[in-house]
């Protein structure tokens, strides 16, 4: 009788054991919600009021969000990691949008927005950079608003939960200048087809097609020009028969002699210019042509 009675605490043991374990097993492929790392989350950065974007309006040339933007992100503090980017996208087209989409981070990670979409490099060893491109430009506020009006600045995620977060961003600015050149021949504008800039009073002259803006310092950037590799060529899908240009150029802190050549598909016209432009502003420059 007492070996059996044994033999039934020790069977009655066996299966606590069992049912033990299999409880611990169970609660060990718990998926568990963890905030303290880095992860792809959906960020939301909502009021995102940045005084740059796409569509140009002619008359006031305020900037707004188009909802074909895709701003470029950068995690700028998870490069010890590895490079981390990717795009968003705007909810809304107007002068304030919500941004989204899906970036690695954590709370508190500062993240870089860019405009337009760019492809950032990070050397082994090197500095942390993006490019910038100013050839193919089309005259027009559109093609530029679109393609060329690069603009930079730096958020915060505030706040994580699980597979979401939530971000500001306040501080942001254009990186190059933005002209419009009205060309005239004595009291007539050029009908303008197409138009060829570069740096001093030759007619060779050439001009940066590509610059790099560096993010060594992500607080204070600005657009660095590359080497001069011949003349910056504008052609309008239409002659422009009122003379009206617009450009996106590299800033320039010193006055420089910008040469011009235009032609409007059967004369060709030439003009210099001598100027400085500033980063982030709009300029009205009238050029007379011989």
């Amino acid at each position: 009788m007492e070996q059996t009675r044994v033999k039934f605490i020790s069977y009655w043991f066996m299966v606590m054991a069992a049912l033990l374990c299999s409880c611990s097993s169970d609660d060990d492929n718990t998926p568990q919600d963890d905030n303290s790392g880095r992860r792809m989350r959906q960020l939301t950065i909502q009021n995102v009021a940045i005084n740059t974007r796409a569509t140009i309006a002619p008359s006031t040339y305020a900037v707004t969000w188009a909802t074909t933007d895709r701003p470029t992100y950068i995690n700028l503090s998870a490069l010890a990691e590895g490079l981390h980017y990717g795009t968003l996208a705007p909810s809304t087209a107007g002068a304030s949008t919500t941004l989204t989409g899906s970036v690695y981070c954590n709370q508190g990670d500062n993240i870089a927005i860019v405009l337009p979409t760019v492809t950032p490099v990070l050397p082994s060893g090197g500095t942390l950079s993006f490019p910038i491109n100013l050839s193919g430009q089309k005259g027009t506020l559109t093609d530029i608003g679109a393609n060329y009006h690069y603009i930079y600045g730096v958020g915060t995620v505030t706040s994580t939960d699980g597979i979401t977060a939530t971000g500001t961003i306040t501080n942001t600015k254009s990186l190059l200048s933005l002209c419009k050149f009205t060309f005239t021949n004595g009291d007539e504008p050029v009908n303008v087809k197409s138009v060829q800039i570069g740096w001093g009073t030759g007619g060779a002259s050439s001009y940066p097609q590509t610059g790099t803006v560096s993010l060594a310092n992500p607080a204070s950037v600005s657009a660095e020009a590359g080497d001069p590799s011949g003349p910056l060529t504008v052609t309008l899908d239409e002659p422009n028969a009122e003379g009206v240009v617009y450009v996106a150029l590299f800033p320039c802190s010193d006055k420089l002699t910008f040469h011009f050549t235009v032609s409007d598909g059967t004369n060709t016209y030439t003009a210099t210019k001598n100027a400085k432009m500033l980063e982030g502003k709009y300029y009205e420059v009238p050029v007379a042509v011989n």
